[in-house]
């Protein structure tokens, strides 16, 4: 079975290819069918469209490389301009507070944990303070990004045209 990204990106969203960072990148491609800038662009996609199954994974950046671009020495800050202009212009605006919020929350807590492991080894109590009132913050963030998500979700509906009904709604209870 042929799956959506077995397919060459470029063929199926040509009119990226009017916008000059993305053309460049699909001219610098000598590989057979523009393969490997397909790729990167597919990549892109799984793992800043929310609607993706890779979208919530905290590694996805490096697993996206070694395992569909297939390349370890990938480096994403190659492609950040391509990467920021396709966000831009294809995610609405709840998509891309979604995709920032994540992207912070998770830089967040990674930079908390190596933060507190190397306080707890320096044993230096004045840090673990200090980010012990950083972490207590977690809590609003969280609330923050859920009300961010619950806009995408309430997008998301509207977009589709399709409404939720409660079960009292429909008069089924």
């Amino acid at each position: 079975m042929k799956t959506l990204y077995d397919q060459n990106f470029w063929e199926i969203n040509s009119e990226f290819l009017l916008m000059s960072e993305f053309k460049n990148l699909y001219d610098s491609d000598k590989s057979k069918n523009k393969s490997n800038s397909s790729k990167i662009l597919w990549a892109i996609y799984f793992a800043y469209n929310p609607e993706s199954k890779f979208y919530n994974i905290p590694d996805k950046l490096n697993i996206l490389a070694k395992d569909f671009i297939k390349d370890n020495k990938f480096k994403w800050t190659s492609v950040k301009e391509i990467v920021d202009l396709y966000k831009s212009s294809v995610l609405s605006d709840a998509e891309r507070a979604l995709v920032t919020w994540g992207e912070i929350i998770t830089m967040r807590d990674e930079s908390l944990k190596l933060l507190y492991k190397q306080a707890i080894e320096a044993k230096d109590t004045d840090e673990l303070v200090k980010l012990d009132k950083m972490i207590s913050n977690n809590p609003k963030l969280f609330e923050d990004y859920k009300k961010i998500k619950k806009d995408y979700e309430e997008e998301k509906v509207t977009k589709k045209g399709k409404t939720i009904v409660s079960l009292s709604e429909s008069g089924e209870i």
